[in-house]
């Protein structure tokens, strides 16, 4: 089984070892978990929206002023 070795500050250790505790696992299994999580959950990054919402520099751009183009209630089913 691959190995993975980390350097981590001693304040994450302690959550690790207080976390993998409480839920009644190794630290290796709990870690494995965590990652397994996070890649699986499809979530955006922490402070991803933060970096981009704003960031759009294109004169074409229009804001949607909150009404929907009424020809797509008869192609679409969602509106249902």
């Amino acid at each position: 089984m691959p190995q993975l070795s980390l350097y981590i500050d001693d304040a994450t250790m302690e959550t690790l070892r207080s976390s993998a505790k409480g839920e009644g696992v190794s630290m290796s299994k709990y870690a494995a978990e965590l990652i397994r999580t996070r890649s699986e959950s499809g979530a955006w990054p922490k402070g991803y929206w933060d970096s981009v919402y704003g960031c759009l520099d294109d004169e074409s751009f229009a804001v949607n002023d909150g009404t929907l183009d009424a020809s797509l209630d008869d192609n679409c089913d969602w509106f249902e």
